[in-house]
């Protein structure tokens, strides 16, 4: 058996979580039990997955494990952009590679589709709004990289709309932006309340159980654990207080995939953070103006993200850390949150009153090429893991396509991600999270007022 040594530890601290209505989270598994198919990660990826094999094999139980509360880890934690286009986090190239640009927007519009069936068929309320989202710049060099962003969409044929300070004052209320870019396919979630609702319209044949990190595994070889024998063509994995078995697996849990013995020294590690504001009242609203729901994304990557939603609160993130240990923290919220509180009073002074009332982090894992990893990574064990922290719709995509992988479907949109190269090696540590800590520090010193 291996040990799985890292483990999800998040704090009760996310905005988006701690606003929904209290739910009472599915039992964690008790005794020993088997599964046809056992899914492993309950976020965007797992829950697509797990809901996808449940189509295709009604006849089969599938198991999904989640080590926390469905919506309390990171697919809960982000900003709840689902994004259509090419965007890296990484730097100023928003579009790179035609080809490569193309084939994943048809896989990004793929994750949206299959998301927008899921909320229109259960009625799942998340606030899911097709509002498009804009890149905004504070001066002229950040309208230049804009610029040069409106050059690639068009090579690639996508609409877009040039937004002028003016107009960029229009739409947000803040007279902080010198220049935007409007695109139409982005859609705005609330994203806790979009996997919670996921989680429990699962078909029925799909059995969830929550607060069960796996501690252990064992993939396809005799042997077993307390005198439990396991067949050499199923795996067994230990939780707690109980077991599973599984003749297939999918590893769904982005970073700690690694904690699996997948992806060892190529995946990079870091950690964001956002803080949410209480709703505005009707005062409020009106001495900010613009529009009542829009998402807003820095020219730099080492930009603050603005959003207000639906229901009147305003979300910055901003402020990265590297994160090996895929934790933060809670020491560090204060010096966090007093750096979002510049960013925020700097774009909406007219309201000086208004506080926030969550600070929160969210893991995201990354890779050198911005690449992610998607396919059999053992006999019967698949993975579909780091998303490059755009992963409501690349997740909510390779969950279902992973799904149609392990059944043995194929389509065109399929073997493109198999065709994908994976995420390259990284130097060896400490080199990798030294470079890495130097590139955020070096990234949010350039980044000026976008920050």
């Amino acid at each position: 058996m291996a040990v799985v040594k890292i483990l999800p530890n998040y704090e009760n601290d996310c905005g988006w979580y701690k606003n929904l209505p209290t739910r009472v989270p599915n039992a964690s598994l008790q005794g020993n039990i088997e599964a046809d198919i056992l899914v492993v990660g309950g976020g965007f990826t797992g829950l697509a997955a797990a809901r996808r094999l449940a189509e295709l094999a009604p006849e089969k139980h599938i198991v999904l494990l989640d080590a926390l509360a469905i919506g309390m880890a990171s697919s809960g934690r982000n900003s709840g952009f689902m994004i259509d286009l090419p965007h890296s986090l990484n730097s100023h190239a928003y579009t790179a590679n035609e080809t490569r640009d193309r084939n994943m927007i048809t896989f990004n519009r793929s994750g949206i589709a299959y998301a927008k069936t899921m909320v229109e068929q259960h009625n799942i309320s998340c606030d899911w709004s097709e509002t498009g989202k804009i890149h905004g710049a504070t001066s002229a060099t950040g309208g230049k990289s804009l610029l040069a962003y409106g050059k690639g969409l068009v090579n690639l044929s996508e609409p877009f709309s040039l937004l002028s300070k003016q107009q960029m004052q229009e739409i947000t209320g803040l007279d902080y932006y010198h220049s935007g870019v409007f695109t139409p396919g982005t859609v705005m979630i609330q994203p806790a309340a979009f996997v919670q609702g996921c989680a429990e319209h699962l078909p029925a044949n799909v059995s969830v159980y929550e607060n069960t990190p796996v501690t252990e595994y064992l993939w396809g070889s005799s042997g077993g654990k307390n005198g439990r024998k396991v067949a050499a063509n199923c795996h067994l994995l230990t939780t707690a207080n109980g077991q599973v078995t599984a003749p297939q697996v999918l590893l769904c849990n982005n970073g700690f995939a690694q904690s699996f013995g997948q992806q060892k020294g190529r995946l990079v590690h870091v950690c964001t953070y956002g803080s949410m504001t209480s709703p505005m009242d009707e005062d409020q609203q009106r001495r900010l103006g613009g529009h009542t729901n829009w998402g807003l994304i820095p020219s730099h990557p080492a930009g603050a993200t603005l959003r207000r939603t639906v229901d009147q609160r305003l979300l910055i993130r901003s402020v990265v850390t590297c994160s090996p240990r895929l934790k933060y923290q809670q020491a560090q919220l204060k010096g966090i949150k007093a750096q979002h509180q510049i960013s925020f009073k700097r774009r909406f002074h007219m309201l000086p009153e208004l506080e926030f009332e969550h600070t929160w982090g969210g893991l995201l894992c990354m890779s050198n090429n911005e690449a992610s990893y998607f396919g059999q990574c053992h006999p019967n064990v698949f993975a579909a893991v780091c998303q490059n922290g755009l992963g409501i719709a690349r997740g909510t995509a390779a969950g279902k396509l992973l799904a149609e992988l392990a059944l043995g479907q194929d389509s065109e949109l399929l073997q493109q991600q198999l065709g994908q190269d994976g995420p390259s090696w990284l130097p060896p540590q400490p080199f990798t999270n030294l470079g890495v800590s130097a590139t955020i520090a070096m990234r949010e010193m350039r980044a000026g007022r976008e920050a």
